[in-house]
């Protein structure tokens, strides 16, 4: 009896000299990581190898103090770049799963305040990440991570995440971003109508809805995507031009015309409208009301780049018919008519084009200023203005 006793006894020290030294480990993880002085050499290999036997053993592998510094090990081995991170390429996911875990454990709340000082860390790490592996194509880790975050975002209930601009929108716009490179259609129609919900600010979403359904050959829904867009941001120039293209490709001119019409009887003054009522006209060959539909735009907008340059090549398509006469004509009077007619009309298209020079483009996009510098130059020649020619050859050349 004695002996049973004994052997009793000698199970329970080694059991109890058992868990001591797996917390034993524990501590002295925190103790590393927690060192005070700022010159201190933290060995962080160390410190996982000691954390990563407290997580295995039975012991300890239930403890929210393990769990909380395994996440703070994995995070200290995610934040730098050196060999051990390397060796370690999914270290900030196991740091992220080490504090899910001690949230988990920690009933009592003993371990909450460390436990979100590091979830925040992670979440921070982990975005930046998550931007790394969207630039190397590595779109499902990249969205594997935005979904974490997501999941860390409860956490935050200071908002200390969103100073540093990481929000639940942000999370889903770039998602969605991620899903659509990857040629996911179902998970991006799911992260934009995620923002649709919260109504978030911004027409993108919309039109990368509406190529979602285009890309299904689902035109009607491509529509109705664009129609929501348009009534919640009716000045957006990308979704009314994917609403026109659609109309135009399916042969509704009148459809278009209408909607252009009805939109231009109840705000008059909007140039965009107009604008994209002209373009319409002009693709049904329809270059004089196209040119008043223009000429309406600039008289509103004395500065709307978009429209003068517009009139300026309409004028230039005028000259293509004139030209076509010239060359079947052999008398000499009839040709230089023909000339002077087509001399005219390239000198009312410079008019547009120097007024286009003069606004100056919004953007400075430099091919565009090469379009218009490469056209000015050619239409110079044209009429024989030898000075300009060269001034616009030269500012093409530059370019």
């Amino acid at each position: 009896m004695k002996k049973l006793v004994l052997i009793t006894l000698m199970l329970i020290g080694f059991a109890a000299f058992d868990l001591q030294a797996q917390n034993s480990k524990v501590e002295t993880v925190r103790m590393i990581l927690e060192d005070p002085d700022p010159d201190a050499v933290k060995d962080i290999r160390e410190c996982k190898k000691l954390i990563d036997a407290a997580a295995e053993h039975s012991k300890t592998s239930n403890s929210p103090k393990m769990w909380v510094y395994r996440g703070a090990v994995y995070f200290e081995i995610a934040r730098k770049d050196d060999e051990l991170s390397k060796e370690n390429p999914d270290a900030i996911k196991i740091a992220a799963e080490s504090l899910f875990k001690c949230k988990e454990t920690d009933k009592d709340g003993d371990w909450k305040e460390q436990c979100d000082f590091y979830m925040l860390n992670v979440a921070n790490v982990m975005f930046n990440a998550a931007v790394v592996q969207y630039q190397k194509n590595n779109y499902d880790k990249a969205l594997e991570y935005y979904n974490v975050i997501l999941k860390i975002l409860p956490y935050d209930t200071k908002g200390d995440l969103k100073t540093i601009n990481i929000t639940e929108n942000l999370l889903y716009q770039y998602s969605y971003y991620a899903s659509m490179a990857k040629g996911d259609n179902e998970l991006t129609k799911s992260y934009i109508n995620k923002l649709i919900e919260v109504k978030f600010n911004d027409p993108k979403i919309y039109s990368a809805l509406a190529k979602v359904y285009l890309d299904e050959k689902d035109t009607s829904n491509a529509l109705v995507a664009l129609d929501k867009g348009r009534k919640l941001f009716p000045n957006d120039a990308d979704l009314m031009n994917m609403e026109l293209d659609i109309y135009l490709k399916q042969g509704k001119t009148d459809v278009l015309i209408k909607k252009l019409s009805d939109a231009i009887e109840s705000d008059e003054y909007n140039t965009i409208y107009y604008f994209a009522r002209a373009s319409t006209y002009e693709k049904m060959d329809k270059p004089e009301l196209a040119e008043k539909d223009y000429e309406k735009a600039i008289e509103i907008d004395p500065k709307y780049y978009d429209a003068f340059f517009n009139l300026g090549v309409l004028y230039v398509n005028k000259a293509k018919p004139l030209i076509e006469k010239l060359q079947k004509t052999f008398v000499k009077a009839e040709q230089q008519k023909i000339e002077k007619q087509i001399k005219d009309v390239y000198l009312k298209a410079l008019t547009y084009f120097e007024k286009c020079y003069e606004i100056g483009l919004p953007d400075e996009n430099k091919k565009e200023k090469f379009e218009l510098y490469e056209s000015m130059q050619r239409l110079y020649k044209n009429v024989d203005n030898k000075e300009k020619e060269d001034e616009f050859k030269k500012l093409s050349d530059e370019l």
